[in-house]
């Protein structure tokens, strides 16, 4: 179990992540869009969530592609 603080518009926020693996690879993301030490800001945190859903989407994309790609052969 791993613990880390976000500072979101002054407040702090603890995020308890059971897997351990799971919690640092959070914690390694979110330093490159949302230094967690810092004060971001509601805009901050709405930016960096939309970038990993456009991550997310563009590996899914890429995932089916695959997909298909194996299902032709």
């Amino acid at each position: 179990m791993r613990t880390f603080t976000i500072r979101i518009d002054g407040r702090d926020y603890d995020i308890t992540l059971q897997e351990e693996d799971f919690a640092k690879s959070i914690e390694k993301e979110l330093e490159k869009e949302l230094p967690l030490h810092h004060n971001n800001s509601v805009k901050d945190l709405l930016h960096a969530y939309f970038k990993k859903c456009y991550d997310c989407y563009l590996l899914e994309k890429k995932l089916h592609e695959l997909l298909d790609k194996l299902q032709v052969k």
